[in-house]
């Protein structure tokens, strides 16, 4: 859905270890992809796969669900993480800035829809998005701020969300929740649940320009790590949908879920 799409969107997590005065703790992020789970200080690689289940609120469809292969890589400043690829700005423990492009996995797929209003609408395309990051890390969790751009034209979104660690053996397991809320330009959502004057006249829907849309979330995720290299991780969200979205006549429901769930094996 659009109020994660980093989730989807696919929604990953990036697991970095950083020193306080209160000792090493994990920061956990529900961002692009996470791949170096397992991995130890020397690692700089990592392969992995990846199953992302969303339930993106379309009539006539059910979830979507992807299963794909993850490749990471962790530099001194640039990284990989499966789909996406950034670049540290700074090297500080508590507070890092990074440019990154992130790709977009959430699609309008008519032809697989089961509405036969919906079928003849035109198709909404996987999207890339290039932006910032900032993460600020506390002994009492991490707030993380991002921000992209819709490198198709279709507007920009902004999060903000703030995630508190339960574990304290992050060597082991970490579990903890998440919660926040994205904002998402009229364009963006626009693009994916609007309905326009010729498609309005195809099909005999109403026609529907969409607005400006605040999107709450929250949810749950985690890893272990079966030794060194082997880790499984994995996140549930939850997304309430703004009015602006759910007036669409494509949409259904108030609200949308994600499941994620990988397997990384760093080298």
């Amino acid at each position: 859905m659009l109020g994660h799409l980093r989730i989807v969107s696919c929604n990953y997590y990036r697991i970095k270890e950083h020193s306080l005065r209160t000792g090493k703790i994990i920061s956990a992020s529900f961002v692009a992809t996470a791949l170096m789970v397992g991995s130890s200080a020397q690692a700089q690689w990592s392969l992995g796969g990846a199953v992302i289940s969303t339930d993106a609120s379309y009539k006539g469809l059910d979830s979507d669900t992807l299963v794909v292969p993850l490749v990471g890589y962790e530099g001194e400043r640039f990284y990989f993480r499966g789909i996406e690829a950034g670049y540290r700005l700074n090297d500080s423990r508590r507070n890092r800035l990074s440019a990154h492009v992130t790709a977009s996995p959430f699609r309008f797929r008519p032809r697989e829809n089961k509405d036969p209003q919906l079928s003849q609408l035109d198709s909404r395309n996987f999207s890339a998005e290039a932006g910032m990051s900032y993460q600020m890390l506390t002994r009492y969790g991490e707030v993380e701020l991002r921000g992209g751009l819709d490198m198709r034209g279709n507007g920009h979104r902004f999060s903000a969300s703030y995630s508190f660690p339960l574990s304290r053996d992050p060597r082991k397991w970490q579990f903890g929740p998440r919660v926040g809320a994205t904002y998402i330009s009229s364009e963006y959502t626009d693009y994916y649940y609007g309905v326009s004057a010729a498609e309005a006249e195809r099909t005999g829907l109403n026609e529907y320009s969409s607005q400006d849309a605040v999107n709450p979330f929250y949810g749950l995720g985690g890893y272990y790590r079966f030794g060194d290299r082997l880790s499984v991780l994995g996140n549930y969200r939850i997304t309430k949908i703004s009015s602006k979205i759910s007036n669409s006549p494509m949409a259904e429901g108030s609200r949308t879920t994600t499941l994620f769930v990988a397997l990384s094996y760093s080298f």
